[in-house]
């Protein structure tokens, strides 16, 4: 082979793998900032706190499934939820009397869910909690599959209020 092919052959190979080593780091990176935001984030998060039972509740009242009996296969265990906690970032001390000290945390969580017939659901929570409260105000619930929709809109600790 002439050394000129090679140098095209290598040309072609070194950026594939230059890409292919760049897309790696970049997993590993999302890999550890996630790691890093669930180690910092107050426990408000997970198949049995609020943000989740408020999404499976607006999943219901949307009208996406039927009737709740349909999310559980008793009475209290939904089919297949799974939760994640995909960001947890502090976004400012508590405001009003009692918060001195508390660092309000803005969660992001991907909740999957199915139905007895098997119809899966994913949905993102965006929350405000802190390490003392994790219902500190209602969660925006976003439902992502079967199709996007704005199941509701939460509000925020720091939005100005209407006098």
């Amino acid at each position: 082979m002439k050394s000129s092919n090679k140098r095209a052959r290598l040309d072609t190979i070194a950026p594939r793998r230059l890409a292919g080593f760049a897309l790696t780091l970049m997993c590993a990176s999302v890999a550890s900032a996630q790691d890093a935001a669930t180690a910092n984030a107050p426990p408000c998060y997970g198949p049995d706190n609020y943000a989740t039972q408020a999404a499976l509740t607006a999943l219901v009242n949307s009208n996406n499934v039927a009737d709740a009996t349909d999310l559980y296969h008793d009475d209290t265990v939904p089919y297949g939820l799974s939760t994640t906690l995909l960001d947890a970032a502090p976004i400012g001390p508590m405001p009003g009397a009692g918060g001195e000290g508390v660092t309000v945390f803005r969660q992001v969580q991907k909740i999957q869910v199915a139905t007895r017939d098997n119809t899966v659901f994913e949905l993102l929570t965006i929350s405000e909690v802190s390490s003392v409260e994790c219902s500190l105000t209602a969660p925006t619930v976003v439902l992502m599959v079967p199709g996007y929709n704005v199941l509701s809109v939460g509000d925020s600790l720091f939005a100005p209020r209407k006098p």
